[in-house]
């Protein structure tokens, strides 16, 4: 699997350089001087097209998995992104770091932008949830049965980077709220709502509710929206935050597809994990009709069978009285 996970990231990442190119072509001749979108613009076109091809081929690539090669994942967390400590976890704080730096450059940089207090919040923010990602990535390879501490701590790390995306989210709706120019904003909404929704299905293995699946889909479409809102104008602090973003997807999408095994496997050693994720046969309904004794292989045709008449059965039960 772990040749299929290589195959997915960089299938990502080459969509995430076709979107920057793009939206970077696009910045520069889609726009006229007062800011207004200029209709029919064929790198429009081409972003649409790549979005299009993008949510295509990662769903794709999630259904090939799924149902072609009949694949699951363990139910726990640290069990499904099990992989190299020693260099998972380095990677794992780089990128920590990389997302707490953005948010303390973004604390020191947002006083003269509008809306500068939801900014500062959100810097906050991003410092519990570089906490949680380092959090996850801590877990791998770690058993968290239920009701223990270390589920506990993976309940509430899964749970930061989705308040982080949903803050975020509210504060680039205030800041765009006024802007008629979709074209302006609608990359970056994109880009938090998927990244959202890959952090919320992560989140599911920590709560006993896997979708490693949708997990892998968003966490593939959040890094390359991610990327494709990097040539665009904001703080630099939001940019390296966004890229902070992109790469923690492609780290968790590689791990979760790296330990899929064999739906039959993952049931032998995990009773009840195929339930969870939705992947057990439904069982047959049982039938209403009734059932017939089975009278043996020897029982003979049916010219051997002895027909009863009414003078052994008798009239009924007042002949018995």
């Amino acid at each position: 699997m772990r040749k299929l996970a290589l195959t997915l990231t960089c299938t990502a990442c080459v969509f995430g350089a076709f979107g920057v190119f793009c939206r970077w072509i696009q910045g520069m001749s889609a726009f006229e001087e007062n800011g207004l979108y200029k209709p029919g613009s064929f790198w429009g076109i081409a972003l649409i097209i790549l979005y299009l091809a993008a949510f295509g081929a990662f769903l794709g690539f999630a259904a090939y998995f799924k149902r072609r090669l009949g694949l699951a994942s363990p139910p726990e967390y640290g069990l499904a992104t099990a992989g190299s400590r020693r260099i998972g976890l380095p990677v794992a704080a780089v990128m920590s770091l990389l997302l707490a730096g953005g948010g303390a450059a973004l604390l020191l940089t947002a006083g003269s932008e509008q809306f500068a207090k939801l900014l500062r919040v959100l810097a906050l923010i991003s410092f519990a949830a570089a906490a949680g990602f380092m959090g996850l990535a801590g877990a791998s390879g770690r058993s968290s049965p239920r009701g223990s501490a270390l589920e506990a701590g993976l309940c509430l790390a899964g749970a930061l980077p989705v308040a982080f995306c949903c803050f975020w989210l509210v504060v680039s709706y205030r800041q765009d709220a006024a802007t008629g120019v979709v074209w302006s904003y609608a990359p970056e909404i994109i880009a938090l709502a998927a990244s959202l929704l890959a952090f919320y299905y992560v989140a599911g293995h920590a709560y006993g509710r896997p979708r490693p699946f949708a997990a892998i889909f968003f966490c593939e479409f959040g890094a390359f929206s991610c990327f494709v809102t990097l040539p665009d104008s904001r703080l630099i602090a939001l940019q390296v935050m966004f890229f902070a973003l992109a790469v923690m997807q492609l780290y968790i999408g590689l791990q979760l597809t790296a330990n899929l095994r064999p739906a039959e496997e993952i049931g032998e050693r995990f009773p009840g994990a195929l339930e969870a994720e939705g992947l057990a046969e439904p069982a047959e309904p049982e039938s209403d009709e009734p059932m017939l004794e089975d009278m043996g292989e020897n029982a003979g045709d049916e010219d051997d069978f002895i027909e009863v008449t009414d003078e052994f059965l008798g009239d009924g039960p007042e002949q018995n009285k």
